[in-house]
């Protein structure tokens, strides 16, 4: 999951590299164009990467609880069943596992062999002296997960982890914490931990869970007038923009990279 975590550093540094480069743009006295476009893809790009490592995180912490590395989540109130639990994935993915289990004697002699030998199989041996290729074998088959995989990226590729409510909801397969008050717990700790953003960030580390998913839904709401309305203001005339500066898109990437170290940190404590 750690691999989830270091994509999303990526991505965000290039949002604050075009935000720099903006700046730097800006700053030059012969510039007349409106280049506040640069900073509208900054804010479109950094949800993206919120976005994308939700999506990601929750692919690999499947896995790794369907491999027994993770303990899987308690289930809801009102379920009997744990959200990782009540995941659908179809037959046709899982057919592989069905054909594997119906035919496991002879899975197991081809897995042998490829450990060993021919010549390995046609002696005798105690059950004991069995297990340990007997085991490895299981351990390997119950590893390579790649269907499980794919059809967990299908069923989670056609929706969006942005809003509060539905990245809460796509951590619940992953993790029984009460996710936005252990992010209001953790986000101080985050940021103090965070030197660029400490030093010159007017993120507020004090907020309350109800503070950070109202802000957080404030961002994704801009971003959507961005990217599905041109960001343009309807209540002026023709081509007029809601507002934009690098202190405003700043501060949201700023809010939105602490927010990803504190799901992390939540969702591995």
């Amino acid at each position: 999951m750690q691999s989830a975590l270091d994509q999303f550093r990526i991505s965000i540094s290039r949002v604050r590299d075009l935000i720099a480069l903006h700046n730097s743009i800006q700053s030059q006295a012969a510039v007349t164009n409106d280049i506040s476009d640069m900073l509208r893809a900054a804010l479109v790009l950094a949800v993206s990467a919120l976005d994308y490592y939700v999506h990601e995180v929750v692919t690999l912490g499947i896995l790794e609880i369907h491999r027994g590395q993770r303990p899987e989540p308690s289930p809801s109130a009102n379920t009997n069943q744990s959200a990782f639990s009540r995941f659908q994935v179809s037959l046709g993915g899982a057919r592989q596992d069905r054909l594997t289990s119906l035919d496991i004697a002879s899975w197991l002699e081809d897995e042998i062999q490829q450990s060993h030998d021919y010549e390995f199989l046609e002696q005798s041996y105690k059950v004991s002296e069995l297990m340990p290729s007997i085991s490895n074998s299981i351990i390997n088959r119950l590893n390579n997960t790649s269907w499980l995989e794919s059809e967990i990226r299908e069923r989670l590729g056609y929706q969006s982890f942005q809003q509060a409510g539905k990245i809460a909801d796509a951590i619940r397969y992953i993790s029984d914490k009460n996710l936005w008050d252990e992010v209001a717990i953790l986000m101080p700790q985050a940021v103090a931990d965070t030197s660029h953003i400490n030093a010159q960030s007017n993120l507020r580390a004090d907020k309350t869970a109800q503070g950070i998913k109202q802000e957080l839904n404030s961002i994704v709401d801009r971003r959507n007038k961005i990217a599905h309305e041109a960001d343009i203001n309807p209540a002026f005339g023709i081509a007029e923009r809601w507002n934009i500066d690098d202190i405003l898109v700043g501060d949201a990437v700023d809010f939105i990279e602490i927010l990803v170290e504190s799901i992390h940190m939540v969702i591995n404590a």
